[in-house]
């Protein structure tokens, strides 16, 4: 059982096994939210635990089988003398079978590298990513040719 305290200050005590996913808000309200299914359907808490207490307890208590950490990238409304939203970047853990499908992003301006087709309800979302498709397969990037300084050799 895992004991966790809520951003409005009560205990939410629930098995491992309930949390569907982990995640730091990318707006940094809270230190981090969960989403879980206690048997009432999938549903979302915003906790005062911190994110990589909860991942941590996450994993001890063997809740994913196979999980994948991300950076998540979304709008977060604009701080004060800014006109428009600005993109901020926030972390999801989850097991690699919530993803149903994948879309590689180029050259983006706000950085996102990939767009992730997930099922954290129930029902497929989309969700903006930092890391490459290469990155999240654990696939190390190409090596860069360096020329060589030394003519002749």
């Amino acid at each position: 059982m895992l004991h966790l305290k809520t951003a409005a200050g009560e205990r939410l005590e629930i098995p491992a096994a309930c949390i569907i996913a982990v995640m730091k808000p990318c707006d940094g309200a809270n230190p981090c939210s969960i989403i879980f299914d206690a048997g009432a359907g999938p549903l979302v808490d915003q906790l005062s635990d911190q994110y990589g207490f909860v991942k941590k307890a996450a994993v001890d208590g063997m809740a994913m089988v196979n999980a994948i950490e991300l950076r998540i990238v979304e709008p977060v409304p604009p701080a004060d003398g800014e006109a428009a939203p600005v993109m901020a970047e926030g972390k999801l853990f989850c097991a690699r079978s919530r993803i149903t499908g994948r879309r590689e992003v180029i050259d983006d301006p706000a950085g996102i590298r990939a767009k992730l087709f997930v099922d954290l309800f129930g029902k497929p979302m989309t969700i903006n990513v930092a890391d490459t498709l290469d990155e999240m397969d654990g696939v190390d990037p190409a090596p860069v040719a360096i020329p060589s300084t030394t003519e002749g050799a």
